[in-house]
């Protein structure tokens, strides 16, 4: 196999993003924390914690299996830095911290068996996999929820827009649809949102798993949503055009091309979105 990746901080101080590559356990995956709302927990501690526990495996073991461990081992450290940092807790359990201030993650993690035959995957939130046959085409395994519930917002910050002016800053249009933002984090690890991983056994309940045959594979990619290709409509596959361009020109090709469209719309006008620059993550395996 040959292996390339990119991993690169967005415009915030701090990069929230985690990548593995454990060739000893045939692990690799993209991991994107996200900072709960409203002075919540970092993203960072939720990221991390899936991060080091996939790092440490050293054996051809469960991969659901580490997820569930690195889950119980964050529900303690969320428990623990909200009791020490935010408030005190009249019980010490994770339900009875908001949803919006938590420490959440999305993970996209792959563990090959050991004749790379197949794979298993666990995914949660808005890291993407995708498969390159021999025939070229691409299949898109996952499906990104939370960018469904992001648009809802995004079409608000273009309604607003159109109502006040493209004058107005974009940190002032993101305070306006807080309210919309903080709407979505409650509805996440139900029927009704999208699955992230935080902690609680709700969301391990939610984690989608699965088993992939490598038939006719010659190429796999997963990416954080930082490497998402910006769109002028939301009717446009941002998803697809990023495979394609990872698959055929590599990761540095999609990278230059993302962060063109960022810098050439810092007000994310042209491209509607809700962060001028996200964190960038993405591990390409050629067979």
């Amino acid at each position: 196999m040959n292996i390339t990746k990119v991993y690169q901080k967005g415009s915030r101080a701090i990069n929230e993003d985690c990548f593995v590559i454990n060739e000893h356990a045939n692990i690799y995956a993209a991991i994107d924390g996200a900072t709960g709302l409203d002075g919540g927990i970092p993203g960072k501690l939720a990221s991390e914690t899936f991060q080091s526990f996939l790092l440490e495996e050293k054996e051809q073991r469960s991969l659901s299996e580490c997820i569930k461990r690195a889950n119980k081992e964050l529900n303690k450290k969320v428990i623990s830095y909200y009791q020490n940092k935010i408030e005190q807790l009249h019980m010490p359990k994770i339900e009875y911290i908001p949803k919006r201030k938590r420490s959440t993650t999305g993970i996209i993690g792959i563990q090959f068996n050991e004749d790379h035959s197949c794979f298993d995957y666990v995914h949660a939130g808005d890291c993407m996999l995708f498969l390159k046959f021999d025939n070229d085409e691409i299949r898109m395994v996952t499906y990104d929820m939370v960018h469904f519930f992001d648009q809802i917002a995004i079409n608000k910050i273009t309604e607003l827009r159109k109502e006040f002016g493209q004058e107005v800053e974009l940190s002032k249009l993101r305070e306006l649809v807080n309210p919309i933002l903080l709407e979505n984090r409650e509805k996440y690890n139900t029927s009704q949102g999208y699955r992230i991983l935080d902690g609680s056994q709700e969301s391990v309940d939610q984690l989608e798993c699965g088993t992939i045959q490598l038939n006719k594979v010659k190429g796999l990619l997963l990416l954080s949503d930082g490497l998402l290709l910006p769109t002028q409509s939301e009717k446009e596959n941002g998803w697809e055009q990023s495979a394609n361009i990872a698959f055929s020109s590599g990761l540095d090709a999609l990278l230059t091309e993302v962060q063109k469209k960022e810098k050439e719309d810092k007000e994310c006008i042209i491209y509607p979105r809700l962060k001028q620059q996200d964190d960038k993550t993405g591990i390409l395996i050629e067979m």
